[in-house]
């Protein structure tokens, strides 16, 4: 407990350099592979060590942040609002929140470990058994949320630059001075004679009136949190279920049909478009919606992840193997003679092995 103290006062003292070491470090896992053996793995448990210390800071940060005024508190994500509103009604959620996170961290490096410890047969066994856990979590966050469909990430993101902490502490020690506090209600609200001033020693009026711009209310803003993301019905929950059973519907198949066969892969993407059909049919008919809606803003947000998670198909076999293999090859052989673009060539190049050896590189799950 002493070590753990140590180490959050030493997070708080050097908060405005976490984000450059971390980004400095997580661009190593981006170079190793190829570099020498078992490079991969090295590369694979660096990137996961550094994913699960980011979340163990995150809670640091978020200490800190929670700790200043009210007013100087960063305006959290309408994500954040809405994971943090479930994680602080219900334990359940929270607790199953964390272990997919740290399985989604982790789930690369556990694959590469089994295979090369135990083998092919085992790995798909551990494929499997996640496959399974993250389903179960999954399908437990949506009877917990009524519903709704599951954002990603699952967790809280970091909402706050850990470079402005120390500005964001000063400004805590002129609190008294630059806002007032209401005699009935106890709120305390920032003085227009606080807001930047400018060369003459006045508040501006291009600085009152942004000042005001920023206070403005948007709609997310009005929204309680739960109601960023509104309840799937029918259809709209049918597809959802669909989209959160297909990972393991899909290893499932790999394993009784094989990794060759073209029946897995068609059968994966036709559930994946059938669950998108449906779920955008339902937020195009939910009550209040406008004709052709889209869902709310978060919702917006996922459906357009999801949309890219298609891309992955041609990166897995038998796609790969009949069409996508032999163009990466092309490209990595004529990226090598030109200067600048032969460094992505050389990424792409050490990275095939992985996307054709590792399932969950490629998973989108």
């Amino acid at each position: 407990m002493d070590f753990l103290k140590k180490y959050e006062s030493f997070i708080f003292k050097n908060a405005s350099q976490i984000s450059s070491i971390e980004s400095t470090l997580r661009s190593l896992t981006y170079i190793l592979p190829g570099r020498f053996d078992d490079a991969d793995l090295a590369s694979e448990a660096l990137f996961s060590t550094l994913n699960l210390l980011g979340i163990y800071h995150d809670t640091i940060l978020t200490k800190h942040v929670a700790s200043l005024p009210a007013t100087h508190r960063p305006t959290p994500s309408p994500l954040n609002r809405y994971t943090r509103d479930w994680q602080n009604s219900s334990l359940t959620y929270n607790r199953i929140a964390m272990l997919l996170t740290v399985i989604q961290y982790t789930e690369v490096l556990i694959e590469m470990g089994v295979q090369k410890k135990w083998g092919q047969q085992y790995k798909w066994r551990v494929i499997t058994a996640l496959e399974a856990i993250k389903a179960a979590g999954r399908l437990t966050l949506l009877r917990l949320t009524n519903q709704r469909m599951i954002m990603h990430p699952i967790h809280t993101e970091r909402d706050v630059d850990p470079s402005t902490l120390a500005d964001l502490a000063e400004a805590e020690q002129s609190v008294k001075e630059s806002h007032w506090t209401g005699t009935r209600t106890g709120s305390t609200r920032l003085q227009l004679s606080a807001v930047q001033k400018n060369s003459n020693g006045k508040a501006g009026k291009s600085d009152v009136t942004e000042f005001l711009l920023s206070k403005v209310l948007t709609p997310d803003v009005v929204r309680k949190p739960r109601d960023l993301v509104g309840m799937l019905s029918g259809l709209g929950a049918i597809g959802e279920y669909m989209f959160l059973l297909r990972p393991l519907i899909y290893v499932l198949a790999m394993r009784k049909y094989g990794q060759k066969s073209w029946y897995p892969w068609f059968l994966s993407l036709a559930i994946e478009l059938g669950s998108r059909t449906s779920i955008k049919q339902c937020l195009a008919n939910r009550p209040g919606s406008s004709r052709g809606g889209s869902g709310t803003l978060l919702e917006k947000d996922e459906m357009k992840r999801r949309l890219w998670l298609l891309l992955y198909y041609v990166l897995r076999s038998p796609f790969y193997d009949r069409f996508t293999k032999e163009r990466l090859h092309n490209f990595c052989e004529s990226a090598s003679k030109k200067p600048l673009i032969s460094l992505v060539g050389g990424i792409v190049r050490d990275y095939q092995p992985l996307w054709e050896s590792v399932y969950f590189y490629t998973a989108g799950s």
